[in-house]
């Protein structure tokens, strides 16, 4: 009986049915798949461009906050973001806004030396920037040199959420002026939580006997009370004991004639003590608005002022919170790699091509070089796992067993399958040594079968001779 043939033998791969070398839409589709996956997870966990906009809580009107604040505004508006100013009552109110999420508020001026609640891990700490002196103001011809002088006075101390709240409500109680009259006369004076231009015109009109003022010496209120000539600056005797009992506050000599000079005011020198103003940010802050921020800090603070020596203000000294892991880098090493070589605008547009090219080259990367191995590997394992068919059958053909027609029939099976795969032209040598392989055997086949057809003829003559 006629056996079916194997198809012809290929003469050259070409013969075979072929694939462009590398096409594998499987491929294609995982590759795109991981680059989205890659882009979104990324985009999550980084801020690839910085906010146009940002808030910061600054303080009352007039006062060193405020001021500094629209010195910082200036300068973030030269590289493109708009600093928005929010008037305050001062830095407790600063630091309630900064750690409401729902504010709206990015960073704040803060003051040493406020108590500062617990679990405020969500703020950082950009740096100490300037000097707050507190000024007690008393009124001319009635000058005092000791806080001790204020018994029985009717003083402002600030409003509620000031920083010159809370230093003088120490100053107070540390000084013993919220109790009673005691033998020596000494005894409780009266406060208003009153501050700014309210308090100084209460002062002026006779309505109270003092005022407590935390601000910096750049803030116009301070130009103008020793402008005002009914109006008379504390020089503090005991500076240096105040300071030792709140490690907070600084001594500070205020020169004479460095307020107004054609005025000489001061007319002599005043000592003062003074808490350090902290520029606070929320921890999620974009870095580049904090590099932004310190830049404008040092430009505004650190060619020095009346009370300060050129570079001492940014500073990194410790604080209330914790420094910025952003900021402690911008102190260390400078603007980043971007910023140092190329302007704003084309940094931020690098940065933006980082921001896609480098998740991609880390993902994309290992896959462009293992997917190709992987896929050769598949490639090769669809065409070699007929090999061990192929050798079982070859083996029993060698040891003359199993049914021939069986194992035939199976070889031609096994060859149409190899003529229907689409094989990629860099694998058909590989299919073309296959199924060179399997006309081998099926001419081993063939043979086996042709003896045993002999041998059968042979005996059917034999017996039909006899």
């Amino acid at each position: 009986m006629d056996q079916p043939e194997l198809s012809p033998k290929p003469s050259r791969p070409a013969d075979l049915p072929v694939r462009p070398a590398g096409f594998n839409p499987w491929w294609l589709a995982t590759l795109a798949a991981l680059a989205l996956a890659t882009l979104a997870a990324t985009a999550f966990l980084l801020k690839p461009v910085p906010p146009s906009r940002v808030v910061i809580s600054t303080g009352s009107a007039g006062g060193g906050y405020q001021t500094f604040a629209e010195q910082y505004r200036v300068e973030l508006a030269k590289h493109g973001i708009e600093l928005e100013l929010r008037p305050s009552t001062g830095a407790v109110e600063n630091l309630n806004r900064l750690s409401d999420p729902n504010s709206g508020v990015d960073l704040a001026l803060f003051q040493t030396g406020l108590p500062t609640p617990a679990g405020q891990q969500k703020i950082v700490m950009l740096g100490h920037v300037f000097y707050e002196p507190m000024w007690l103001l008393t009124h001319a011809g009635k000058e005092i040199t000791d806080i001790r002088e204020l018994a029985g006075k009717k003083v402002a101390i600030g409003p509620v959420g000031s920083g010159s709240n809370v230093v003088a409500t120490a100053l107070i109680k540390d000084y013993g002026l919220d109790k009673p009259a005691d033998n020596s006369g000494r005894g409780q004076l009266e406060y208003f939580e009153i501050g700014g231009y309210p308090a100084i015109e209460a002062l002026e009109s006779g309505a109270l006997d003092a005022v407590f003022f935390l601000t910096s010496p750049k803030a116009p209120i301070v130009a103008k009370v020793l402008s005002n000539p009914k109006l008379h600056l504390v020089s503090l005797s005991r500076a240096d004991a105040m300071t030792r009992r709140a490690p907070y506050l600084h001594k500070l000599v205020l020169p004479a004639g460095s307020i107004v000079p054609h005025d000489d005011l001061p007319s002599q020198d005043v000592t003062l003590v003074a808490t350090t103003a902290v520029l606070l940010a929320r921890e999620d802050l974009h870095p580049l608005v904090i590099d932004l921020m310190i830049e404008a800090a040092r430009q505004v603070h650190g060619s020095g002022s009346i009370l300060a020596k050129p570079g001492l203000f940014p500073n990194t000294e410790p604080g209330p919170f914790p420094l910025s892991s952003e900021a402690e880098r911008y102190y260390k090493n400078g603007p980043g790699f971007l910023r140092q070589y190329l302007p704003l605008s084309q940094a931020i547009w690098a940065q933006r091509l980082l921001f896609f090219a480098l998740p991609l080259v880390a993902f994309v990367g290992p896959i462009a070089h293992f997917g190709p191995i992987a896929w050769r590997w598949h490639m090769r394992r669809r065409i070699y796992r007929w090999y061990g068919e192929l050798h079982m059958i070859e083996a029993a053909v060698m040891a003359g067993r199993g049914d021939s027609k069986d194992q035939l029939r199976r070889l031609h099976q096994i060859d149409a399958q190899l003529v229907s795969t689409g094989t990629p032209l860099a694998f058909s040598a590989d299919l073309y040594s296959l199924r060179a392989h399997l006309h081998f055997v099926h001419n081993q086949l063939e043979e086996r079968i042709a003896q045993v057809s002999r041998a059968r003829l042979n005996a059917s003559a034999t017996i039909a001779g006899t």
